[in-house]
């Protein structure tokens, strides 16, 4: 038996009920897909199929899936995922997000719900994240609240044919963070003189720069952001687009996406796209058009079945011309970046 991560990271101040213990997923707790099941569509996944989205969510060092077991069964009551998206705003700090949050229908009315939303904020406070969000229907608003979370920006999303998800996709090479390849085709759109390329590894002040534009970005030392850089290229997941102005160097606008490994749909792929600014010597121009038309077409080559994003309410004509819509809300509660410790990988 491997777990998903290391326990010491649960919680001992959150109580666990009599006959119940918290532990972290196991690479042979396939039931665990029963009780997504609960939740929304999983499909068929065989055991081999488990077992690999297992080691890539392992190998990315930021997923932690929980568990709650009933003892002398053993079975597997409730679950909830915390997500930590790593990120070079912020300090090169960690932002977390609370997934698939399930508890048996047998055994709801124990407040399991609860206790599994507490661990996993105080989970995603030891572990250091700059900010904790969340979906939710209409309905729970209320119940997230008692958590700390409240309603600041919108979300969107759109869904694409799940039928065409690869397997898997080129490694990087060289200085990239993602392959190139991966890219669509050279938009008729692109002004002259600039280019579409993945972040680089010596692209640090440029990006920083332009970051700083968007929100807090902070000190970043060299050492930091090539450690921040390492540890995306090795997850296979984060694709930072920049366009590059040939005559100066310089970037002048960039776009993440950021590809989640889930265990339903089929062990699908979901995408959120991230931080997207141009610099404000450039705007005007529709290069922001550009890269988010660039980003729904990568999401789509790569096979996720849904592309989300979270946005300010003037920005949602902007960003519905691109497919998404608004059909659910989006919960965040922020913790004092001043005292957060660094992310903590035991």
């Amino acid at each position: 038996m491997v777990s998903l991560f290391d326990e010491r990271l649960l919680p001992s101040n959150v109580p666990i009920p009599d006959g119940y213990r918290l532990r972290a997923l196991r690479n042979d707790d396939y039931e665990y897909l029963e009780l997504l099941k609960q939740l929304t569509s999983v499909g068929f996944i065989n055991q081999l199929v488990f077992r690999k989205r297992f080691n890539a969510m392992k190998n990315a060092q930021s997923y932690y899936i929980v568990v709650l077991e009933q003892l002398g069964s053993p079975k597997i009551v409730g679950a909830a995922t915390l997500l930590i998206e790593f990120k070079y705003i912020h300090e090169a700090g960690t932002r977390g997000r609370v997934e698939d949050v399930v508890v048996d229908e047998k055994m709801r009315g124990k407040n399991f719900g609860a206790l599994l939303n507490r661990v996993l904020v105080e989970m995603a406070q030891t572990i250091g994240v700059y900010k904790l969000s969340l979906e939710c229907k209409t309905e729970l608003i209320t119940f997230y609240n008692k958590f700390g979370y409240n309603k600041t920006l919108h979300f969107l999303d759109q869904r694409f044919d799940e039928s065409s998800a690869p397997v898997h996709w080129p490694k990087a090479r060289g200085n990239s963070l993602f392959n190139e390849d991966l890219l669509p085709p050279s938009d008729s759109n692109l002004p002259a003189g600039i280019r579409i390329r993945s972040l680089h590894s010596d692209d640090m002040d440029e990006y920083l720069k332009l970051l700083e534009q968007l929100t807090s970005v902070g000190y970043v030392s060299k050492t930091d952001f090539e450690k921040r850089f390492a540890t995306m290229k090795t997850a296979e997941s984060y694709f930072i687009l920049v366009l590059e102005d040939l005559s100066t160097s310089k970037v002048v606008g960039a776009a993440t996406l950021v590809v989640e490994f889930k265990y339903i749909h089929e062990c699908g792929l979901r995408g959120r796209v991230e931080d997207v600014v141009v610099d404000e010597s450039m705007r005007g121009k529709k290069l922001g058009v550009l890269l988010n038309s660039i980003l729904v077409e990568m999401a789509k080559n790569l096979g996720v079945y849904k592309l989300s994003l979270e946005c300010k309410t003037d920005l949602i004509p902007f960003y519905t011309k691109f497919g998404y819509k608004e059909n659910i809300h989006f919960m965040v509660q922020r913790f004092d970046e001043e005292t957060a410790p660094p992310v903590i990988q035991l």
